[in-house]
């Protein structure tokens, strides 16, 4: 088989562009080279139709070289035309204009996206309209700018803001054009340090108001239907949704070559689309069942927002499964030409976007690679008898299909990211046959969880199996030594050369066979009462052993999470009583962490405890509200002067915890002997500049002979007071206060707390923590330190009597 005709016009399409983005031409000039290749086509059909062999030649509409060449060029005119056309033109009303002005600007206008959270920052895309400059100047403008504000308050696609901050052009890396890849998006601005205020709800276009409000709600269900990191696993998946995926995590499927699950991509919209055949065969015709299938994923399009990535993924996915009923790899091809096409002439930039190559490139892959692959495989497999094309199926899907697609995928990612990934294939082995559980089990326990939350959460049993065996995978490739490895830059000739022989090998080895779709064991009914019985049976065997690692001990835990520059402690009695004390400044790293020291099934907290209001202690707990029923909160009730303050004091009285107002001397019996006693703050609270801090909850843990003092962040002038009222005693563990700044844990503190450990919560910050000072006085005081940013998660566990320290680093 030769290369498909269209296929060959959108190569010279695309390379149009190409040249359309680098020459200086206008789009007149390209027309007029449309008209003039397309006089000379005219020219050569009427003198081919003057002769017998011409006549012959024109049935076949390609059948002349040199109609093929004019044809081509064309095409290329046309490319370059688009790509003129699209090229920006900044007036005088242009928001870019005012870029870079030096001071604070005030841009007004409207959310154009479904605004995504990640780092406990909310990222907008806002179509501007109006424009006040340092001066005092209004003006209308026009133009998208981009901007990263705080979480608090949420915002949603058509909400008219107001953010002040600094206009910019955004920046070009050293290894990412940033300015570049906004630019093909039609962003010529950015607001840095930006603050953000809501001046009206509900504007936009009703129809994507709606379909947003949809993908919220499900991403809503899914974050009540499964823990952390699980829940923004499946939003990922199903929805598209990443920002919620902790960096470490990402990070890990990075090295694994598997982010591609993470994302709708023609891989997931596959599996999608061949349950929606398989049912559409069950109830139509096959034409009927393609026409249904297709549908099916144009609505799910839509419910998950339509954007440009979802929309890239339904084209692909749905390319490929029609090229596999139609069983014509031509027809396949030549629709993917079709939709690069499509795509770029809706938006001539698209070329240039990471996601798009790898979309395609995948898709080709799949449709030159799998049949040839897929006979291979099948000859050189051992295995016999009835589970012979179970087998079959499993390598073909987890194995062949991942291989065929980093054949084509691999050569850009090492080229543009310098990496290369050595477990790929072994963990993609792993972890795809268990994916499309994962969706279709998700999926089915979203709708459950919308119409009925009970119902969801019984069904959710499954997809978090699959996300839970994801997770494990690619947490042990990643830990493999050389699990990825470094490559040297090197320019696009290699990159050409290496693309050159692999579809040159192919071209030379390729098989014209297809594998067979049907699955003869299941087909039967005893097939199917053999895989029920078997599920019912690993079932009965593995659940036992999932819940062992999260049954009560016995002991008492304490566990100082990893959160960042910020404090959350998360406390399991003996009887599994679980207490919460502050929730760092980020939700998604603080539910990632509950998600992996909380049992699956446990969205329950005994207690809540808020030190103080600052952000990077109250930051996560008003998603932990949200997500877990909490059946006390225990707070200083100090003014709301902030936003996130105000959404806290709003999440209090919304979630009907029974709320308690901190004083000292209240004592919180968690049984078996665990006490926790409120040291601070008094009935009248401090007052002055540093009240937040002087006024936070200092709380002591007792459990037999065991003790550990909480202090918030506590300074020096509440130490004092603690110590000359008598109020502390020696203690083994001490959390140091605020994140070992100089303004707190002085000698005579430590002299009357005496820790034998002391734990330092902290990350990366600006401030120094923790001071070099504090931690020599913790040194002279005899304390072992552990440091969060250091150690990660420090874990401390105590029969009553002994103490255990385990560090996840």
């Amino acid at each position: 088989m030769g290369v498909p005709p269209f296929v060959w016009l959108a190569l010279a399409w695309l390379a149009g562009i190409v040249l359309g983005e680098r020459a200086p031409w206008e789009a007149s000039s390209w027309l007029w080279g449309v008209l003039l290749l397309a006089g000379g086509m005219i020219w050569r059909v009427r003198a081919l139709r003057r002769t017998l062999w011409g006549r012959l030649v024109l049935r076949s509409p390609l059948g002349d070289r040199a109609v093929c060449a004019l044809l081509a060029g064309i095409a290329l005119m046309l490319g370059g035309w688009r790509a003129a056309l699209g090229r920006p033109t900044l007036g005088a009303s242009s928001l870019a204009s005012f870029n870079d002005v030096g001071n604070a600007v005030v841009v007004e206008g409207v959310v154009v996206n479904d605004p995504e959270v990640h780092a406990a920052r909310q990222r907008l895309r806002v179509a501007a309209d109006r424009l006040t400059l340092p001066d005092g100047t209004t003006r209308p403008v026009n133009g998208h700018l981009v901007a990263r504000v705080p979480m608090y308050p949420l915002l949603a696609y058509g909400d008219r803001v107001r953010l002040t901050g600094l206009l910019e052009t955004p920046p070009a890396f050293e290894t990412f054009d940033y300015r570049a890849y906004l630019a093909r998006q039609g962003i010529f601005s950015q607001v840095r340090r930006a603050q953000v205020e809501v001046l009206k709800r509900g504007e936009g276009h009703p129809l994507y108001r709606t379909l947003y409000g949809l993908r919220r709600r499900a991403a809503r269900t899914i974050s009540l239907l499964l823990p952390e990191p699980h829940a923004a696993l499946l939003n990922g998946i199903l929805l598209g949704i990443e920002g919620g995926i902790p960096d470490e995590v990402m990070e890990r499927f990075n090295a694994t070559g598997t982010t591609h699950i993470l994302v709708i991509s023609g891989f997931n919209i596959s599996i999608l689309a061949g349950l929606f055949l398989a049912v559409g065969r069950r109830a139509f015709s096959h034409r009927l069942a393609t026409a249904f299938a297709v549908g099916a994923v144009l609505l799910y399009t839509l419910l998950v927002g339509a954007d440009a990535a979802v929309t890239r993924a339904a084209i692909m996915g749905v390319l490929y499964i029609l090229a596999q009923q139609w069983g014509q790899q031509t027809l396949a091809l030549n629709s993917l030409g079709v939709a690069a096409v499509t795509m770029t002439l809706w938006r001539p930039g698209m070329l240039y976007d990471m996601g798009f190559q790898l979309s395609a490139l995948a898709t080709l892959a799949l449709i030159l690679f799998v049949p040839g692959l897929t006979a291979w495989v099948e000859a050189r497999v051992p295995v016999q008898g009835p589970h012979r094309r179970a087998v079959l199926n499993v390598l073909n899907e987890a194995l062949v299909v991942t291989f065929a697609a980093q054949l084509l995928t691999t050569p850009l990612i090492v080229y543009a990211f310098g990496r290369l990934s050595l477990v790929s294939l072994l963990t993609n082995l792993l972890i795809l046959p268990v994916q499309a559980w994962v969706m279709l089990g998700g999926g089915a326990a979203t709708l459950a969880g919308m119409v009925w939350l009970p119902l969801g959460r019984l069904l959710a049993w499954v997809p978090w199996a699959g996300l839970a065996w994801t997770l494990a995978a690619v947490e042990w490739t990643a830990r493999l030594p050389y699990a990825q490895v470094e490559v040297a830059s090197f320019g696009p000739g290699p990159l050409l050369a290496v693309y050159g022989l692999v579809l040159g090998g192919w071209w030379l080895a390729r098989h014209p066979e297809r594998r067979a779709a049907l699955r003869a064991w299941l087909r039967s009914r005893r097939g199917r009462l053999e895989a029920v019985g078997w599920a019912a049976l690993v079932a009965v065997a593995v659940v036992p052993w999932v819940a062992v690692p999260y049954a009560p001990d016995g002991r008492l835990h304490l566990f100082f999470l990893d959160v960042g520059q910020g404090d959350a402690v998360l406390l399991q009695a003996p009887d599994g009583k679980q207490v919460l004390v502050d929730g760092g400044p980020d939700p998604q790293v603080l539910l990632a962490q509950l998600g992996r020291k909380l049992p699956p099934w446990d969205r329950t907290l005994d207690l809540v405890v808020t030190t103080h209001p600052d952000a990077d202690h109250l930051g996560g707990l008003p998603e932990v509200l949200a997500r877990y029923e909490v059946a006390a909160l225990l707070d200083p009730e100090l003014p709301a002067e902030t936003a996130l303050s105000q959404v806290w004091s709003v999440a209090r009285a919304d979630e009907g915890a029974r709320l308690v107002r901190a004083v000292a001397g209240q004592v919180f019996d968690l049984g078996h002997g665990v006490r926790l006693e409120v040291l601070w703050p008094p009935r009248e609270r401090l007052e002055g500049d540093r009240a937040d801090n002087n006024n936070s909850v200092v709380l002591r843990v007792r459990y037999g002979r065991f003790c550990a003092l909480l202090t918030g962040d506590v300074e020096a002038e509440v130490e004092r007071r603690l110590v000359a009222e008598g109020r502390l005693t020696p203690c083994a563990v001490l959390k140091v206060a605020h994140h070992g700044s100089p303004s707190s844990t002085t000698s005579a503190f430590l002299e009357a707390v005496r820790p034998a450990v002391a734990v330092i919560s902290v990350g990366e910050n600006r401030f120094g923590h923790p001071d070099g000072d504090v931690l020599a006085r913790l040194k002279a005081a005899g304390a072992r330190i552990f440091r969060t940013d250091r150690n990660g998660t420090v874990e401390l566990i105590s029969d009553g009597e002994r103490l255990w320290v385990r560090t996840a680093r």
